[in-house]
């Protein structure tokens, strides 16, 4: 149960003051405990930012393995227009999770850098399998043109990114949503068969 406070206690933290402007001893008050019940669990701080890292990773990775659920009866179409949509359902049902992934992502602690970018390598290496079979779905359904599924496949992860970057942007949803169907339309007519 504690240690469990205390990761949600340290996503928290972690992603709104950043890892150098979050003591262990902020996060253990957060909780209700003295900071030395936190190495009953957890090496260092170090040890705590990446448990909560990885988790929150896996959150996301989770969310988007569901897509393939759906895979084949909704159509390729469909499917890539899912995974954008589903991104935005992260963001919103997540936002400790989702804050901490895309800040550490790109502001990693330097030390920390490698260690950062191998849980993310393993993440994106998922999604780029998952949008790869639904572009190869596209292409066998006559819905996508015949052209390098790779080109398709960076586009479309670098419409994901900018789709990210964007929902920390904007406050408004209105706003958001109109970005990620106008960003998804121009993908498809470019994609499109």
């Amino acid at each position: 149960m504690t240690k469990n406070k205390l990761r949600e206690a340290a996503m928290k933290l972690f992603g709104e003051k950043g890892y150098d402007g979050t003591a262990l001893s902020e996060i253990a008050k957060e909780v209700g405990v003295k900071t030395p019940a936190i190495y009953a669990f957890y090496e260092n701080k170090e040890d705590l930012f990446m448990a909560v890292f990885r988790e929150a990773m896996q959150l996301y990775n989770t969310f988007i393995q569901e897509l393939l659920k759906d895979q084949k009866s909704l159509g390729a179409k469909e499917s890539l227009n899912r995974v954008l949509t589903r991104q935005y359902e992260f963001y919103q049902q997540n936002p400790e999770a989702s804050l901490i992934v895309l800040r550490y992502i790109i502001f990693p602690p330097v030390f920390l850098k490698e260690t950062i970018e191998e849980a993310f390598l393993q993440s994106d290496e998922l999604l780029t399998q998952i949008i790869e079979q639904l572009i190869m779905q596209g292409i066998e359904e006559g819905v996508i043109r015949e052209q390098p599924v790779q080109l398709l496949v960076d586009a479309f992860l670098n419409l994901m990114d900018g789709l990210s970057m964007q929902y920390f942007y904007y406050t408004s949803r209105e706003v958001y949503e109109r970005k990620l169907n106008h960003a998804f339309d121009m993908y498809w007519n470019g994609a499109g068969s």
